[in-house]
């Protein structure tokens, strides 16, 4: 598929995030922070990096057509690999109900190869949905931002485009779009999807944004106690 195809196919597939850390970002109005996500299924269940929802309390998601809809819960996470799995209420902030979305198919990257065309859709610095495209230059490439190996590619990210969808030239999803080296020149980094797809989503449930961070916080305290020596 053409970039141009892959754009009118795809692109309200993509989610830009709105991320709130505490009470007083939630009662002003005011987002904590921006990401991407992106749909897997026509109800709503999305895929998104781990920091990228890290801290948030609350999260909304604007879709292609304008629309600002509630994160309703998370239903799976892994810190250490960078990847979550949240879903969406199927009405608007105005309560109005919405018909499917529309979602990626998710293949992994067992079949990609250097040289490859992708496309990535994202949030760029909150500033709305945008594609972009390059060639893949690795593939199992290991960096601190996970613990799986890594998709590197030239598609152009930025901040705020954690948690896009990298996608082979059939619209398929390779990886999520997760960060760059600061001083590398385009050398963009997604990391795999094969952990989802291993995933039975029917059988996932849910807890909300702040029993997530209440988990995470529980889990990083007791690893550090654990560092230390200290027990009970």
């Amino acid at each position: 598929l053409t970039a141009r195809e892959i754009a009118d196919r795809y692109m309200a597939a993509g989610i830009c995030l709105e991320l709130y850390y505490d009470e007083d970002a939630i009662a002003k109005g005011e987002s904590s922070s921006t990401a991407s996500a992106f749909f897997i299924t026509e109800d709503g269940i999305a895929v998104t990096n781990f920091h990228s929802i890290d801290d948030a309390i609350y999260a909304t998601g604007t879709l292609a057509t304008g629309e600002v809809v509630e994160v309703q819960d998370v239903l799976y996470y892994d810190r250490k690999i960078d990847l979550a799995v949240i879903r969406f209420a199927r009405e608007d902030e105005n309560g109005k109900p919405l018909p499917a979305y529309l979602p990626l198919k998710l293949v992994g990257p067992k079949d990609a190869r250097v040289g490859d065309t992708t496309y990535t859709i994202s949030n760029p610095l909150g500033l709305g949905l945008a594609l972009s495209t390059g060639v893949i230059s690795a593939t199992e490439h290991m960096v601190e931002l996970s613990t799986l190996p890594c998709i590197i590619c030239d598609a152009t990210i930025s901040q705020g485009s954690s948690g896009g969808a990298l996608m082979n030239e059939y619209g398929e999803v390779l990886g999520v779009t997760t960060g760059a080296y600061a001083k590398g020149n385009n050398m963009y980094i997604a990391v795999s999807v094969d952990p989802v797809l291993a995933l039975d989503l029917d059988r996932l449930e849910g807890i909300s944004l702040r029993q997530c961070v209440d988990e995470v916080d529980a889990a990083i305290k007791a690893e550090q106690a654990e560092e230390h020596g200290i027990v009970g």
